[in-house]
């Protein structure tokens, strides 16, 4: 079977991440303008994107507009997105702590309110999300649990390998890029998948390396600088398919190291928020945000180098197909 591919992109406002998670706006959505030359280009090679759009840009009538505009090209798909800190009910302070940017680690009722702020607006968008990302890769067992009770085929959240420094973070480290399956909740319903993006190292048993650099990032190995001496030696490498992130300059050759593994689906990612200067940390300069471009078009002649190895499919159409291979 050939490897699914897609492209994601988290749809939302821009600010400045390292002044905090504000509450209130004024929010700039300047970004979203770009998305349909974005999309142009995907389609002159038939690539399927997957935008998962929050809050903000759907409450933004321009915004709005251009995201009901994509909807209806045959290679997209719009998924859901949220970011609780300035999704309401709203809490009552300027900024709110990291821990509180995670959904998971809000109050159920006060997360749960927000995930119907969300949907509510994408009903009267016209839109009818099945597939799911949260703001800072956040979920859990709860919010997949609402999720599936409205119909939802995906969650996009799992970063593998991985956690971070953050408060209350979501810990990814005992999760690879497999797929995995949750079967249906009542009879009738649908399974659900969980679709993790492409984040790993270029080495086989994948799991024991990540687990062995994450070890030698803590002292005393951190101070031997063992992991910049395996990086710099192309021994052991972190890799990601993102067409932002520093690690993205990997992409191309992760791209072959996976061809070998039996991972059956690709994802690869970046924030809409990238498609202008300073729009967020990784993009402070327009010649970033050129390399967000170049990025782009060397993943779409990639994947078009390998015609029978790849096939363009968004996030709720990879979870389709999964399951109809897992059923067969």
């Amino acid at each position: 079977m050939p490897t699914f591919a897609t492209i994601t992109v988290d749809t939302e406002e821009e600010w400045d991440w390292h002044q905090g998670y504000p509450t209130r706006g004024p929010l700039s959505l300047g970004n979203i303008a770009e998305l349909p030359r974005f999309q142009g280009i995907c389609d002159r090679y038939g690539a399927a994107v997957t935008y998962f759009v929050n809050w903000a840009v759907l409450a933004d009538p321009s915004s709005r507009g251009i995201i009901r505009d994509l909807a209806r090209q045959p290679n997209v798909e719009i998924g859901f997105h949220i970011h609780p800190w300035n999704t309401p009910p709203l809490q009552p302070v300027e900024y709110v702590a990291a821990r509180e940017s995670f959904l998971h680690n809000l109050p159920w009722e006060l997360a749960s309110a927000k995930l119907e702020t969300v949907w509510a607006e994408f009903l009267d968008s016209g839109l009818r999300p099945v597939s799911y990302r949260g703001g800072r890769y956040s979920t859990s067992p709860a919010i997949q649990n609402w999720l599936r009770d409205r119909g939802f085929r995906a969650d996009c959240s799992v970063v593998p390998f991985t956690t971070w420094a953050d408060e209350g973070a979501p810990d990814f480290r005992d999760r690879d890029m497999m797929p995995r399956r949750l079967p249906p909740r009542h009879a009738g319903d649908m399974a659900f998948w969980e679709l993790p993006l492409s984040f790993g190292v270029n080495r086989r048993a994948m799991a024991r390396w990540a687990k062995w650099l994450a070890v030698a990032e803590r002292p005393p190995w951190r101070f031997l600088r063992v992991v910049g001496l395996l990086d710099r030696l192309g021994v052991a490498r972190r890799c990601w398919l993102n067409l932002e992130h520093p690690l993205g300059d990997r992409m191309l050759s992760f791209v072959r190291y996976l061809r070998g593994t039996g991972v059956p689906a690709l994802g690869w990612t970046m924030h809409s928020s990238s498609l202008r200067p300073g729009g967020n940390p990784y993009v402070p300069t327009p010649h970033h945000v050129e390399r967000v471009w170049q990025r782009l078009q060397q993943t779409l002649e990639e994947i078009a180098r390998h015609p029978d190895e790849f096939v363009w499919a968004t996030s709720a159409r990879v979870a389709e197909q999964l399951e109809i291979s897992a059923c067969a």
